[in-house]
């Protein structure tokens, strides 16, 4: 019986240290054909400061608007007049927190998968997309139709 409290604090410790940074888009839910107000959220619960997020644009999805971070900045990348990648350099402490808004019309569909690539201080990157290998699961933002 005595292994009991070393198998807690096992388990204890091995979901203390699986902790990392989450980062997600926001809102999980829009409209159809809808410019959409959306937030990248970077929730740093890792040991290591977050350096930059690229987020990668869904097809048809068309971006009107790039706000600058309250402490960094930010570059996008273009296929012919479209936005398709927005990279930020930022710096997020452990246990920090940051937004990155960013406005954008939604196409006409179901939902958008949203996969983002954050960079760590160690150089390392973590995949957060539905991609084959991705080490976390991406955003999904539901589109419902528009009301009439």
């Amino acid at each position: 019986m005595k292994a009991k409290p070393y198998l807690v604090m096992l388990f204890a410790l091995a979901a203390v240290t699986s902790l990392s940074a989450h980062v997600m888009v926001s809102p999980p839910e829009s409209k159809s054909g809808a410019v959409q107000k959306y937030e990248v959220r970077v929730h740093n619960e890792s040991k290591l400061a977050t350096t930059a997020v690229d987020l990668d644009i869904p097809d048809g999805v068309t971006v009107t608007d790039v706000a600058k971070p309250s402490a960094g900045s930010f570059t996008t990348k273009k296929n012919g007049d479209r936005i398709v990648q927005i990279t930020w350099q930022i710096d997020v402490q452990p246990s920090k927190y940051l937004a990155l808004p960013f406005t954008a019309k939604n196409p006409q569909g179901a939902e958008l998968k949203w996969a983002l690539h954050q960079h760590l201080s160690d150089g390392s990157v973590v995949d957060w997309s539905d991609q084959p290998g991705a080490k976390e699961k991406g955003s999904v933002t539901k589109l419902a139709a528009p009301t009439q």
